[in-house]
């Protein structure tokens, strides 16, 4: 009864469902990467064999975690400052626990240890976790459908939740890479400061953009989406907010890290920006099936991905209506995956979150996800020596993974492309409704279409 009154009953909120099937996934989760636990530090488990490698277990026996000492200033450990911070803190509790975190630590002493630190670790991106469920679950569609806006632009009454939620919770790359390594927290920062973004709190955005952005930034490419819609929208005081707020974090974050060891955190920085070809990508397979390098991949691949940036916001400015939050950051997503010299299995996360919230298509749903699982799989079948055919050097299978999940990310770009382009075909706006995360932007004037595309929308 009442105001915030939920109609149809708690059977139908979708919100008891989700954070039960989140709880259920995570603990196939965990089930899944239980083969790869060593317990006796003279009998080694092969990770790759058994589809279960996870970097948090093995940078803490590889990197002399377990000895002790400041993981900022750690030589072996060049992380962003958010995840060296959270591997600073897992650390902290298991040693508070009684696991033996000292120079004179035997070998299975620091084996026992990467262990808890493992479960540790697990709880903390079960949290993160819950949180992306949460958000997506508060912006996906229908979160604010048939919702009365008052004169400040704000909803008169309680907002619903989505069923989209379910495209994150029952997503089988989340199964796949969830626990590879802390990147599901950068993931839960984003989605949240797009929920708080869509709650019209700029500078909460800001400041939870920036910790993502602190722990990986791929998390930038939703602070690019806020940038162009409210450019063409001219929301400019929230922007600057937002900006500003989000921009000191993160330089707080790494003024930090590099006041702790200068040395760590430039090669840190040095590992983003100036590092060769790696895994996952067309570069490699050209790499790779030629036996030379590429000469100058970096300025390549970014001048390509700048390109591919700036063609996007070139169409967010001039298509009839202006674009989703969403649907403008999954594809800048997509077009750095495409792009990048490398690739890595966990960045699929973002993906995950932003693709639920821009074309929640069964359809192109499944098609991404085929790509992007076959691919977790045939990665680490490379690493172990298990894909390559008898008597050959050159991994077709390996190969063949990428170029299909490169398809797969350009089936998926184009489909969210074209619900930008016809913004009259994008189900997440039934009856041409407004931005669910637009925040400020959600009900803003926005120019009228011109031209054909403007006959094209009215019919």
């Amino acid at each position: 009864m009442g105001h915030h009154a939920w109609p149809r009953g708690l059977f139908f909120d979708p919100g008891p469902w989700a954070i039960m099937s989140a709880i259920v996934v995570w603990l196939l989760t965990i089930y899944r990467v239980t083969p790869c636990v060593q317990h006796v530090a003279t009998k080694a488990v092969d990770p790759y064999q058994r589809q279960c490698y996870s970097d948090i277990p093995t940078i803490y026996r590889s990197s002399g975690m377990g000895h002790g000492g400041s993981l900022f200033s750690n030589p072996n450990i060049a992380q962003a400052p958010l995840v060296t911070a959270l591997m600073a803190l897992c650390r902290r509790v298991v040693w508070a626990f009684g696991a033996k975190v000292s120079p004179k630590a035997t070998d299975q002493q620091i084996l026992d240890a990467a262990n808890a630190y493992w479960g540790v670790a697990q709880v903390v991106l079960f949290v993160a976790f819950l949180a992306v469920v949460i958000s997506v679950m508060l912006l996906g569609r229908g979160s604010d459908a048939n919702i009365s806006i008052d004169e400040e632009g704000r909803p008169t009454q309680a907002r619903r939740r989505s069923w989209d939620a379910f495209w994150v919770v029952l997503c089988p790359a989340v199964y796949l890479a969830g626990l590879i390594d802390f990147s599901m927290v950068p993931v839960a920062l984003a989605t949240t400061s797009m929920l708080a973004w869509a709650r019209r709190r700029p500078w909460l955005a800001g400041i939870l953009m920036g910790l993502a952005c602190a722990g990986s930034l791929q998390a930038a490419v939703v602070a690019f989406a806020v940038l162009v819609c409210c450019l063409r929208a001219t929301r400019l005081p929230e922007l600057g907010r937002y900006l500003l707020s989000g921009f000191l974090v993160l330089v707080a974050c790494h003024v930090l890290a590099a006041c702790l060891s200068l040395t760590t955190w430039w090669a840190y920085v040095r590992s983003i920006f100036w590092s060769g070809t790696g895994l996952g990508t067309m570069w490699y397979v050209i790499q790779d099936s030629s036996g030379g390098t590429i000469p100058g991949i970096g300025w390549i691949t970014g001048a390509l991905t700048v390109g591919g940036l700036l063609g996007l916001a070139w169409l967010s400015m001039t298509v009839p209506r202006r674009p989703r939050i969403a649907q403008v950051a999954c594809v800048a997503l997509l077009i750095f995956f495409i792009t990048n010299k490398v690739y890595s299995p966990q960045w699929v996360l973002l993906l995950v979150a932003l693709a639920a919230l821009a074309r929640p298509d069964f359809r192109d749903w499944a098609v991404l996800m085929v790509g992007e699982c076959f691919y977790s799989l045939a990665v680490w079948a490379h690493l172990g020596g298990l894909s390559l055919p008898g008597g050959s050097d050159a991994d077709i299978v390996y190969w063949t993974s990428i170029v299909l999940r490169l398809a797969c990310e350009i089936w998926f770009a184009w489909g969210v492309l074209d619900d930008i382009r016809r913004p009259w075909n994008d189900v997440v706006r039934v009856d041409y409704a407004d931005d669910p995360t637009g925040g400020v932007l959600d009900h803003a004037p926005d120019p009228a279409p011109q031209g054909d595309l403007a006959t094209e929308a009215t019919r």
